[in-house]
């Protein structure tokens, strides 16, 4: 059975690697447990991106107000675009669903 730290890993992992698929170089830290933050350079644009990860059929959580805050605080302190990546997991860690990603600063 995955553990909490082991569905927010996994989810990173995924994320990481779509990020640096596109070309983006990436660092990730994790704020708490369960979640996980990437800062995600590229050639024309930089991105801090809040992961969220669940075990399939288990919908990922939406952000707290207070965990929105604290990611577009980050952002802009960092000169990021705020993104949030959702991520849905099967019980060995691969990707039971297309990571769902929602600009958090329109």
């Amino acid at each position: 059975m995955m553990t909490p730290t082991d569905i927010a890993e996994y989810g990173e992992r995924h994320v990481e690697a779509w990020l640096t698929s596109t070309g983006y170089r990436c660092h990730a830290t994790r704020p708490h447990h369960g979640a996980c933050d990437i800062e995600a350079h590229g050639e024309e644009d930089n991105l801090f991106v809040h992961v969220v990860a669940a075990l399939a059929p288990t919908d990922p959580p939406d952000l707290t107000g207070s965990a929105l805050g604290r990611v577009l605080s980050r952002a802009m302190t960092l000169g990021c675009d705020a993104w949030l990546a959702k991520v849905q997991l099967d019980g060995q860690g691969d990707l039971a669903a297309d990571i769902q990603w929602s600009q958090l600063n329109h």
